[in-house]
């Protein structure tokens, strides 16, 4: 989601499956209908007119809550899906950076994203063997590491399977989200 937010900042604009994975996680962790028209008009606000964005955009992001079309309520997608449907192409952001990041720009984003050359090597090899969500969780686990000073953080042991389940034990330290979080009800 990270490379979503930072694409979306940098280009005012994601493409159609960008904006239905960051989209959906945000309606995941709690993110309200008119909060999530303010979002995105206002990341959209560089490149297209208020009108524009009401024209082109809104009704997607109503149509997601399920305000629009067929009523349907979408839920966010897991990391199976995010996986193994719509890869990415040229100009795209969407997408599992474990899965469809090269093994050059994967590990420029670990160490980005604060681990050092050995480790992201190593969460990098993981996924170079296709074990993305094992390579997902172990960068959890070493980031959760080094805000806690070195202790062995408490994170799920059967992985990360989804994007909010990460959200949730990112911004929980490595606790899982209370009971009635609107985010907890996406294992």
């Amino acid at each position: 989601m990270a490379q979503l937010h930072t694409s979306l900042k940098a280009d005012s604009h994601l493409r159609h499956f960008g904006r239905m994975q960051l989209g959906l996680f945000l309606k995941g962790i709690g993110l309200p209908l008119p909060e999530a028209l303010i979002y995105w008009r206002r990341a959209f606000s560089r490149k297209f007119t208020d009108d524009q964005f009401q024209k082109s955009y809104a009704y997607n992001i109503r149509h997601n809550y399920g305000m629009e079309g067929r009523r349907t309520d979408y839920t966010p997608y897991s990391c199976a899906k995010i996986i193994t449907t719509n890869a990415p192409g040229a100009g795209d952001h969407h997408g599992c950076p474990f899965r469809h990041a090269g093994a050059g720009r994967l590990k420029a984003l670990l160490c980005h994203g604060g681990l050092g050359g050995a480790e992201a090597g190593e969460v990098a090899e993981l996924a170079r063997q296709g074990h993305y969500q094992v390579a997902c969780t172990k960068y959890l686990e070493l980031r959760l590491r080094q805000r806690r000073g070195g202790a062995a953080p408490a994170v799920a042991l059967d992985g990360i399977t989804h994007p909010n389940q990460y959200f949730d034990l990112s911004v929980g330290n490595g606790e899982r989200a209370r009971p009635g979080d609107p985010a907890a009800a996406h294992p």
